[in-house]
């Protein structure tokens, strides 16, 4: 434990500990290998060959402070050249460097651990990074704060510092007044059936006028004017005055040089939207047939529905309701070998590798989840069951289909899920290479690429994020579309500012 006083003026107290060979060589060895299938490094790990000492890790120490799980360095393996074992020929100088760039380089300093382990006759040091608790992020280093992203790290806008800023206090966002907005405003049906249950899950609202039942529920502020939960969760049509509490919904096609399959912009209440959606991937992914003992065929969706609706229903539950995502939605997307749910925002109170576990819930919108509880979707299913079990259901839905446990990925300003639409061979590794779905052609990235430009102009970081792709496959894939004539640069190259754009002939659809 180290009391170290920063250049910034501040005292802070960081730990630095050594723990030799926690990870085992084949452990080593299975990630790597990992790591050469998806083609780089991944958002949770980062590389360096280290060969010529030790490497500036300034940023990608910022960028894994401010990821709530942290991350980790591996040093002494050659990323270029196949991710080959280079080793470290100083272990102890490499550790005391390493563990002064994340006291003296990053602010507030980063924990650091460190690992040995012998591979092939070398040793490689790994380094762990925890995240940095919520009231000191943003991490920052020469004045700027990084966030990972695919397999690097890139420069967070002033709107993602302020959604990290924002989670060092508990959200509130769901139960701020939506100016101009009444009771007028909500759909009747939906209203009608949350005083019901409302009424009838409580003996104290049982007897209470409908006025107390909205306000004590958080629908309507005191003052008479919905709350952003009750516009979201009963609103006629929320949209009118938050566009955002909408649903994008767009499936990649099968065949490169293709246009979107299937493009929604999904509106209305959150009951609404949640029914469009399922619905949307139903109608975009394939239904076998499958025959019991008795001989009697039943359809079973390719990716089983109860999954879909406990991930979708998450992210429109779940989603960052605050000012700084106003531009932002809650976003579908199919390809041919996975289904990728995002939504602005991360977890709040639970970190990624808890999810389905017993404790493993807690509400970010603590107003619209209890809303959720007494909402029913026009097909009847409730919106959340509220016990925290449906992320189990979910996972256990997908291994009886023989379909691999879904990837959460938490950002801190993102929260994205990815279902895998095939089981995995036998060296597939689905939590870091998506597999092709049977019977479709593979799609080239940059035809993926292509296909998420058609929401507009988007950063390379952008992009990853989008696609799922990391960020050097997404380099790739743009330097092909850009020698093809087929997108344009805004910018040059090398530059944070940088966007791309599709060509006319290819414009936004």
């Amino acid at each position: 434990m180290y009391t170290h006083v920063h250049s910034d003026g501040h005292t802070y107290t960081l730990r630095y500990t050594i723990v030799f060979m926690s990870w085992t060589s084949d452990e080593l060895a299975a990630l790597l290998t990992r790591l050469r299938g998806r083609g780089g490094d991944s958002a949770l790990v980062e590389v360096k060959r280290a060969t010529g000492g030790v490497p500036r890790l300034a940023e990608t120490l910022c960028a894994f402070g401010n990821m709530p799980s942290g991350g980790t360095i591996v040093l002494g393996v050659d990323e270029t050249a196949g991710f080959t074992i280079t080793g470290v020929s100083d272990v102890a100088a490499m550790e005391a460097a390493v563990a002064s760039q994340a006291r003296t380089a990053v602010t507030p300093p980063v924990q650091t651990e460190f690992e040995v382990v012998d591979l092939h006759g070398r040793q490689v040091l790994i380094v762990t990074v925890t995240g940095l608790p919520a009231v000191d992020k943003p991490c920052r280093t020469g004045g700027r704060a990084y966030l990972r992203q695919g397999d690097g790290d890139y420069v967070m806008s002033e709107q993602e510092t302020a959604q990290l800023v924002a989670l060092q206090d508990r959200p509130r966002w769901d139960s701020a007044a939506v100016g101009g907005s009444a009771v007028t405003d909500l759909d009747r049906p939906l209203l009608g059936a949350v005083l019901e249950e409302a009424r009838a899950s409580s003996r104290r609202l049982a007897d209470r006028p409908d006025a107390d039942v909205l306000r004590l529920k958080g629908v309507v502020t005191a003052g008479g004017q919905l709350t952003v939960a009750g516009l979201y969760g009963l609103g006629a049509y929320p949209q009118q005055y938050m566009p955002s509490l909408a649903l994008t919904a767009a499936a990649a096609p099968a065949q490169p040089g293709q246009r979107l399959v299937d493009l929604a912009h999904l509106d209305g209440p959150l009951p609404d939207l949640l029914d469009q959606a399922v619905e949307w991937v139903r109608r975009n992914t394939r239904t076998g047939v499958v025959f019991d003992e008795s001989g009697h065929g039943a359809d079973q969706p390719e990716i089983p529905l109860v999954a879909v609706r406990e991930f979708i229903a998450n992210a429109l539950i779940h989603r960052d309701l605050s000012p700084r995502t106003q531009s932002k939605r809650v976003e579908v997307r199919l390809y041919p070998d996975r289904l990728v749910i995002s939504n602005p925002g991360g977890l709040w109170g639970v970190s990624s590798d808890r999810l389905g576990q017993p404790g493993g819930k807690s509400a970010v919108n603590e107003f619209l989840y209890d809303i959720g509880r007494l909402l029913r979707t026009q097909s009847g299913h409730r919106v959340i069951e509220g016990e925290g079990g449906g992320i189990r259901e979910a996972e256990e839905a997908l291994a009886a289909a023989g379909l691999p446990a879904p990837l959460f990925i938490d950002t801190g300003v993102s929260f994205t899920v990815i279902v895998y639409r095939q089981p995995p061979g036998p060296a597939a590794d689905p939590t870091l290479r998506p597999v092709e779905h049977r019977g479709l052609a593979p799609v080239k990235n940059d035809h993926v690429v292509l296909q998420a430009l058609a929401d507009g102009a988007a950063s390379s970081a952008d992009l990853a994020i989008r696609t799922g792709l990391t960020r050097r496959q997404v380099k790739y894939a743009m330097d092909k579309l850009i020698d093809s004539g087929r997108v344009t640069v805004h910018g040059g190259q090398g530059r944070r500012s940088t966007v791309y754009s599709r060509c006319d002939s290819y414009s936004r659809v």
